[in-house]
């Protein structure tokens, strides 16, 4: 995918070099400690297994170490977010793109990742890849609207070095000629979120910083995909009601989850508020609060599908296992 070719598809000047992207409010939500510590000891694991990030030549190798970031994050969602890897997709701005990672929520895009090849050298090289995140929003969305399931895509590209978050609203929800792409801008005007590698002589407090800040950065990217999710169902559960001519059992379910998912991502955002004014015990008390009140949505969100948990069923064996 060129830019040039791109970016007039989503009113953006290719001569602009990217400066013309509007941008979008985005956030960390604040994970409790010892849910971050058992991160940092999965990220410990993925350099067992391989190798430590500037020693990876191959993306295979990067993609799965850095799924160590979020691995856990996705599991707070029960099964309601899942991935499904590589996935090829067919849209209208692209006949056919690849991604490494395609997460659905009720069985409808919300979340992608693109990652790129390992070192990105030129801005017109960036700009290439930007188009192909583009490109792949658009068959997400293209994917999404063929089953009446209409969400903005949460796009996440990743270059080996950092994240940087997008944006991308098809035609339907823009009202608008053509679809609209953003850009990710944090309350500290910062664009990117940067990976940092805990290597001999690196700083403990810088990596832990910048390692916390990544993986709340993905919470708050998982937890939009799933309040979006949560949305489109209660709106196909409404219409649903309308044309059966009464109001479905389900319906009121998808609005108390929504309402719970909303309140998650409100304290998780002032939990992290709490944390960067040193207010640590207020900061983790409230993370505690999100994510018990994340459970009880997944608890109130009707499944679609079967749940697949089974520690709960092997505890009893376990015993004389």
């Amino acid at each position: 995918m060129k830019y040039q070719d791109i970016a007039p598809k989503v009113g953006l000047s290719p001569y602009r070099e990217g400066l013309d992207i509007p941008t979008f409010p985005m956030f960390r939500a604040r994970l409790p400690q010892p849910f971050f510590v058992k991160i940092l000891e999965d990220l410990e694991l993925s350099t067992f297994q391989y190798r430590p990030l500037a020693w990876h030549d191959t993306e295979e190798a990067r993609s799965r170490f850095l799924s160590a970031y979020f691995n856990r994050t996705v599991g707070l969602f029960s099964g309601l977010i899942y991935n499904t890897p590589e996935s090829l997709l067919e849209g209208r701005i692209a006949s056919k793109g690849r991604m490494e990672y395609q997460f659905k929520a009720f069985g409808g895009i919300t979340v992608l990742f693109v990652e790129v090849k390992l070192n990105i050298g030129s801005l017109s090289e960036r700009l290439d890849c930007i188009a192909q995140v583009i490109a792949e929003a658009d068959a997400c969305a293209w994917t999404n609207l063929h089953q009446e399931f209409i969400v903005p895509i949460i796009a996440v590209l990743c270059d080996g070095k950092s994240f940087t978050f997008f944006k991308f609203l098809n035609r339907r929800q823009t009202r608008k000629a053509i679809s609209q792409f953003f850009i990710g801008e944090f309350p500290d005007n910062s664009r990117e979120q940067p990976i940092m590698e805990m290597a001999s002589g690196a700083d403990p407090e810088s990596f832990l910083r910048y390692s916390r800040s990544l993986c709340e950065s993905l919470f708050y990217v998982f937890l939009s995909g799933y309040h979006s999710g949560l949305k489109a169902e209660w709106n196909r559960s409404v219409e649903e009601g309308k044309k059966q001519g009464q109001a479905r059992q389900s319906t009121p379910m998808w609005l108390n989850a929504i309402r719970l998912a909303e309140e998650v991502i409100e304290v998780a955002k002032l939990a992290r508020i709490q944390s960067e004014e040193g207010r640590i015990e207020e900061s983790n008390q409230s993370a505690l609060s999100a994510l018990e009140c994340l459970a009880r949505s997944v608890h109130e969100a009707p499944r679609l599908g079967p749940y697949f948990g089974f520690m709960n069923l092997l505890k009893p064996a376990l015993i004389n296992c």
